[in-house]
């Protein structure tokens, strides 16, 4: 695989910001996206960091969609690395191409293929071995000891141990899964779907000291919890994915159906029009005319120029 770049714009400290925000007292909140446009507004929105949701794309699309977040990006970003989409070979893969594109960090989970999002049942994990083998392999693949790995497990609600009936015996097998693969190495870790704010905090509390990210999904299996909520409860990390999604989802249908319905998508479009969309990169045009100032190369005479 050859060595690429991250994109001209990517600011070198930002696969560090990543770890320093681990050791704040309180918990960092990062909205989900899943294209370059929403990066950019949730960029534009001051948030610490951002996660990009692999509900939007995977595999090599994810990566290109990766690379193309953290070039508007000046925070943090989190991605979504599925099952390391193969065993070792391909997680050890997957790092080396995802530390190319400059993100701060991913979450490997240990669900069977074909895989689920983690809000959906009928879903299983593989055994302790083989999760444990592609945690040992991203954590030996990865160059820069500041890219963050999060192990994920979707043992609570897996087909296993009942699925949608998995209760206790799934969450503790969930926690028994993470505290091993904390001693392999990684650094954070996630349950999907705890589903109740005691086990929550039980979470937090059996995996001390190490960082813990949760997973809010509106009217999801974890619970509405707010930022300040998962605060209380221990976790560092809050990533919310479908921040960007479910509404641009609901937006752009109602923009279709009333186009098919009068005629027109003006109604849909609150004033806008299409010059305000590309003004979006307004700030940061002029945040770079103010750093390179092309008016004082644009006077210059030959002699001066030469």
């Amino acid at each position: 695989m050859s060595k690429e770049e991250p994109p001209a714009s990517y600011e070198t400290d930002m696969p560090k910001r990543l770890p320093e925000q681990l050791k704040k007292g309180s918990c960092t909140g990062c909205p989900g996206m899943f294209e370059g446009i929403l990066a950019h507004l949730a960029n534009a929105a001051g948030f610490d960091a951002l996660y990009l949701a692999g509900s939007g794309a995977s595999g090599s699309v994810l990566a290109n969609t990766v690379r193309m977040a953290v070039a508007v990006s000046s925070v943090p970003i989190i991605a979504d690395a599925d099952t390391g989409f193969g065993g070792p070979l391909n997680v050890a893969s997957v790092i080396a191409l995802y530390e190319s594109t400059g993100v701060a960090g991913c979450h490997i989970e240990d669900q069977t293929f074909p895989k689920r999002s983690g809000q959906l049942s009928g879903k299983d994990i593989v055994d302790m071995e083989t999760y444990l083998e592609c945690i040992v392999a991203a954590v030996n693949a990865r160059n820069n000891l500041d890219f963050v790995i999060i192990a994920r497990t979707d043992a609570r609600n897996a087909a296993t141990f009942g699925g949608e009936n998995a209760d206790e015996e799934g969450f503790e097998m969930g926690v028994k899964r993470l505290k091993v693969v904390l001693k392999a190495g990684t650094d954070v870790t996630l349950i999907e779907s705890p589903c109740t704010r005691r086990r929550c905090e039980r979470l937090v509390k059996a995996l001390h000291p190490h960082p813990v990210m949760t997973n809010i999904s509106p009217n999801g299996l974890t619970g509405n919890h707010m930022t300040g909520d998962c605060t209380e409860m221990g976790f560092k990390l809050a990533i919310f994915p479908y921040t960007g999604f479910i509404l641009a989802a609901i937006a752009m249908k109602k923009s279709y159906q009333a186009l098919k319905k009068k005629g027109t998508d003006l109604d849909n479009c609150s004033g806008w029009q299409i010059k305000d969309f590309f003004e979006l990169d307004r700030d940061v045009a002029e945040q770079t005319r103010s750093r390179v100032n092309p008016k004082k190369y644009e006077s210059l005479s030959a002699n001066r120029l030469f």
